[in-house]
């Protein structure tokens, strides 16, 4: 009889918690009432460069913006609000590199800015406008996972509106583990980057305000619609990035194609040069005969 050999397994460990980058997640811990104070502890710190004062309370405005023409670009946001003093928050969550990135940008603000001017008002004093772009990719080759934006004034260096701030968060360029990570910031980029990997709570993230993370993940505590609305936001997902990956594929096999045909292409030049037969040097090459013919 043949000897049994063990194959080496290895372990699966199960899904405790939903990824906090995924549509579902995102938008049920940050963009429901119950999940104001985190979403306002995350404006304070990341904007805290450029607010004049901490805010104090914040209330959602309605997320789509369908402009003023009726050939107008309808503009759908993820979570957009609003502070006492109407200036505007707008969060979004990214899991792939859009076209023309930074062009949607200053549309979404355009449009945003636009809809605080009331019509026939000749005051056009603006409240501040700021972004926040959380994002599953790299947005550029630079070192900085925490990258801040606005308008700087070129011989002082210094920020010369303080009302337009950008804030861009790069995933994949934030490497700290949980139990190096000590401030807020640290630790909400963590977890924005690895929930759906842990198996428990870090111990070192017992503060009151990252509960409503914790709790609102917990897959075995989801209701039927609840996980029906997880696993349609997972499979979003999911189906994006395998599209993104056949496409890379895709093109890479199409380069490789372009470069054997254009060496191919290369020899067959030199073989005419030297007097040979375009059928000899059709069959050697595996280009057609009308292709050697085209360049003799």
């Amino acid at each position: 009889m043949p000897k049994k050999v063990a194959i080496p397994c290895r372990k699966l460990i199960p899904v405790r918690f939903a990824p906090l980058f995924i549509d579902w997640t995102f938008k049920i811990v940050f963009g429901k009432p119950a999940g104001i104070p985190l979403l306002m502890a995350l404006l304070n710190d990341f904007l805290r460069r450029v607010l004049p004062k901490p805010i104090k309370e914040i209330r959602f405005i309605p997320t789509e913006l369908l402009g003023v023409a009726p050939n107008s670009k309808k503009v759908i946001f993820d979570i957009l609000c609003e502070d006492g003093c109407k200036s505007t928050y707008l969060l979004e969550m990214q899991n792939a590199k859009l076209e023309n990135a930074d062009d949607r940008l200053r549309l979404y603000i355009a449009r945003i800015q636009s809809e605080n001017i009331d019509k026939g008002n000749e005051d056009y004093t603006l409240p501040g406008s700021f972004f926040i772009g959380i994002l599953n990719h790299k947005r550029d080759n630079g070192k900085y996972f925490f990258t801040e934006e606005g308008w700087v004034n070129l011989q002082t260096k210094k920020l010369a509106n303080s009302k337009e701030f950008k804030v861009f968060v790069e995933l994949p360029k934030f490497n700290k583990n949980a139990s190096k990570c000590k401030t807020f910031r640290e630790k909400i980029v963590f977890l924005f980057k690895n929930l759906h990997l842990l198996e428990e709570r870090p111990k070192n993230f017992s503060e009151k305000i990252f509960d409503r993370i914790f709790s609102v993940s917990e897959i075995c505590k989801l209701n039927r619609d609840e996980l029906k609305a997880y696993r349609y936001s997972m499979r979003y997902v999911d189906e994006r990035k395998l599209a993104i990956d056949c496409a890379v594929k895709d093109s890479t096999i199409a380069v490789t194609k372009q470069v054997r045909r254009q060496r191919s292409q290369e020899i067959a030049s030199a073989m005419l040069a030297d007097g040979l037969e375009p059928a000899f040097i059709a069959r050697y090459t595996k280009l057609s005969l009308s292709q050697v013919n085209r360049l003799r």
